[in-house]
């Protein structure tokens, strides 16, 4: 009886101390400390105020550059810095349609029963290469373009294109704007 009487005296003891331990440390409070930095609002890092901003670019038709197998106009884009380019994201949007406003994202493919129009972009620092390109019953036949194109830059901070397209269908340009809060009034007009 005198073995069982320590056993229980000795489990008593520690389990004691360790409720005092718990004790002592759940009643340790400090003053608190100072503020941390401002997290982003869940999107590493783009909070859509400082990190969007859009460019539109008009293109007279006679800027474009090219023959039967395509149109080429290049665009300097000088917001497209090495940190964009390399970490950020960019979109471009033509203009379709002015009343609705409607914009199409480039790529862009257009079909109409034998005639297929493309038009799509390759970014550079510092700019933008636009092509544009008419197939006809399979046989590259573009004509100059004869109007005015109107395109929108959409340049993102510090978000991969490939992470920015889980956030937001980068196709739908309003559903854009409104995720990075891109207001109209700030848009720079280059013409």
């Amino acid at each position: 009886m005198e073995i069982i009487t320590k056993k229980t005296a000795g489990s008593l003891f520690r389990l004691a101390s360790l409720f005092f331990i718990a004790f002592v440390f759940w009643q340790c409070e400090g003053p608190m400390g100072p503020e941390g930095p401002r997290g982003a609002d869940g999107f590493d890092g783009a909070d859509g105020t400082a990190f969007s901003y859009s460019v539109i670019y008009d293109v007279e038709a006679t800027e474009w550059v090219g023959n039967a197998d395509g149109y080429r106009v290049f665009l300097d884009v000088a917001e497209i810095t090495e940190d964009i380019y390399y970490d950020g994201a960019l979109l471009v949007y033509r203009l379709i349609e002015i009343n609705p406003y409607s914009f199409n994202m480039l790529p862009y493919t257009y079909v109409d029963n034998l005639l297929t129009i493309y038009m799509d972009y390759d970014a550079y620092i510092g700019g933008i290469d636009l092509l544009y390109k008419e197939v006809y019953d399979g046989v590259n036949d573009t004509y100059a373009p004869e109007d005015l194109m109107t395109f929108k830059v959409v340049i993102i901070e510090g978000i991969p294109l490939a992470k920015l397209k889980t956030m937001v269908d980068v196709s739908d340009y309003n559903a854009v704007t409104k995720m990075f809060k891109i207001p109209e009034s700030g848009t720079v007009i280059v013409r």
